[in-house]
């Protein structure tokens, strides 16, 4: 005779509070769209012991990093005719330009690889080791992913790879 427990799948609802961040979004002109700083939340599931202040402070860095990164490719598409992000031809995902779901996925895994490096913790005891290898792999994992959404965006591959 066999048991298979089921682990119950917590509901959306239950991954993080829903915090006020009083409506707070990050701008970086007319032609990206703005970050929501809800959203980014929610997305990236962190729970108030972020601050609305440090969390907007780290979407800034994101958001300049990652548009520092598209300038050129920016420049382009606005001499191709087009304003803003959302009217460069793509496909949609729920009705939303894929383009514009990969600005937002670069700047969310950005800000989070962020506010994690900034967390993370000096403890010297064996769990303190562990919980920092734990967090260096998930830092890690949300660069990767800055820079694959990135790519993704300007329908670049995602190897980043150099033979020398």
């Amino acid at each position: 005779m066999s048991l298979v427990a089921r682990k119950d799948i917590n509901p959306v609802e239950g991954d993080a509070p829903d915090i006020n961040d009083g409506g707070v979004t990050v701008k970086a002109g007319a032609f990206w769209p703005e970050i929501r700083l809800a959203d980014l939340r929610k997305s990236m599931r962190l729970n108030g012991t972020v601050t609305t202040d440090r969390l907007q402070h780290n979407t800034r860095e994101a958001v300049r990093s990652v548009t520092r990164q598209l300038a050129d490719w920016k420049a382009m598409q606005e001499a191709e005719g087009y304003a803003e992000l959302d009217a460069v031809p793509a496909d949609e995902i729920d009705g939303q330009s894929e383009r514009v779901y990969c600005f937002q996925r670069a700047v969310y895994c950005m800000a989070k690889a962020l506010l994690t490096e900034g967390y993370r913790d000096f403890d010297t005891t064996g769990q303190g080791e562990k919980h920092a290898a734990a967090l260096t792999s998930q830092i890690d994992t949300l660069w990767r992913d800055a820079n694959w959404a990135i790519r993704d965006l300007q329908v670049m591959p995602r190897g980043l790879a150099e033979l020398v």
